[in-house]
């Protein structure tokens, strides 16, 4: 009798590339950065799997479209303004925590599933205690809260702060929107402190407290929060010492202790270039928000770009997104310029002693 065995070797290999396919599309849900690079891998692999046609496109949307669609939930919830997110990982912004909390919910509704189709004692059997019936009830409740909990962020006072208009700022959370409008005057203190555990790793903790007596605090693993609350404090213009921040690696920091202020970079700043064209930025105080413009003149024509969404740190590095320009206009008979300006991620600088620094190009202080 002849074997029907296929050649070893081959779909030993196809088998295993398969499911790592699967694997990977299915793991690229509860990740979000790194959960691109696990689409893209596991779509990849999936175009020699043995799987159908349909479980192939079945596994694709599952790696990728919730992905896609998180983008357009971002720009719909994207600040119209100027923003400083503490805890960017939230119910508006991550596609995994969705993914985390449905799937231990699901293991919440399970374990009640098991629950209620354990038998119950019959009315004349000797009554026997049944632990493992109120376990399954308990962790079914308990998974399913904290499904909730993680996928609202209850436990967070706030995920960031915005500019409010008129002088205010607003701390904002994901699902319960503006919790707290306030100025400047209104802010008691920020503390922030770093811990570190064994299980949980780095942790970033954040508390803002108001004048009021109000309280709102927030816990992330990001620790750009930690930036964000210098550029806050700088752009802000706070009064010394309103913002502290202790981390495990370095000495504390207080806002207004050192470093650039509102006051220190405003002004113009011309390109020390000599070219045909000729870049100047000027930045002042609109009231107690930091504005500024650039302009750009060269033989063709003179552009000025309001610059927007300034963001300002203690140690000089600047953030801002230039207006879109679009412009045309006649040089000679049948011959028409056009003139385009769009920087739809912003761009950064650096400001310096008597000058600033965008790019590879340096501008001197006036």
């Amino acid at each position: 009798m002849q074997s029907q065995l296929p050649p070893s070797g081959r779909a030993p290999r196809f088998e295993v590339r398969s499911l790592v396919a699967a694997c990977l599309c299915v793991a690229a849900l509860f990740f979000d950065v790194i959960g691109w690079v696990l689409a893209i891998g596991g779509i990849v692999l999936l175009r020699r799997a043995v799987f159908s046609r349909t479980v192939k496109w079945l596994l694709a949307a599952i790696a990728i479209a919730p992905k896609i669609l998180f983008m357009g939930v971002q720009s719909l919830n994207a600040p119209a303004g100027l923003s400083f997110p503490i805890e960017p990982r939230n119910l508006a912004t991550s596609s995994s925590v969705w993914a985390w909390s449905i799937v231990l919910a699901a293991f919440g509704v399970f374990l009640m599933v098991g629950w209620s189709r354990q038998s119950p004692q019959a009315p004349h059997d000797p009554v026997q205690p049944r632990p493992a019936r109120s376990v399954l009830l308990a962790l079914g409740l308990g998974a399913i809260a904290a499904a909730v909990v993680m996928l609202l962020g209850l436990t967070d006072g706030f995920h960031r702060i915005d500019d409010a208009g008129q002088g205010r700022w607003a701390l904002r959370h994901a699902a319960r929107g503006n919790v707290a409008i306030f100025t400047g005057s209104d802010l008691a203190s920020i503390d922030a402190e770093e811990t570190y555990g064994s299980r949980s790793g780095r942790r970033y903790s954040v508390r803002v407290a108001l004048a009021d007596g109000r309280s709102f605090s927030v816990t992330t693993k990001t620790a750009a929060a930690f930036d964000e609350l210098r550029k806050f404090a700088t752009t802000a213009n706070l009064t010394r010492g309103k913002v502290h921040i202790v981390r495990r690696s370095g000495g504390p920091w207080a806002s207004g202790a050192s470093g650039f202020t509102l006051k220190d970079c405003v002004g113009t700043y011309v390109s020390e270039e000599s070219s045909r064209s000729r870049t100047t930025f000027e930045f002042w105080l609109d009231g107690e928000r930091f504005a500024g413009k650039e302009t750009v003149a060269d033989p063709e024509g003179r552009h000025v770009r309001v610059l927007r969404n300034i963001k300002l740190s203690d140690s000089g590095d600047v953030e801002f997104q230039p207006a879109t320009y679009v412009e045309a206009s006649q040089q000679a008979k049948g011959t028409v310029s056009f003139s385009f300006g769009w920087s739809p991620q912003g761009e950064t600088g650096r400001f310096v002693r008597n000058g600033l620094e965008v790019g590879p190009q340096k501008y001197r202080k006036q």
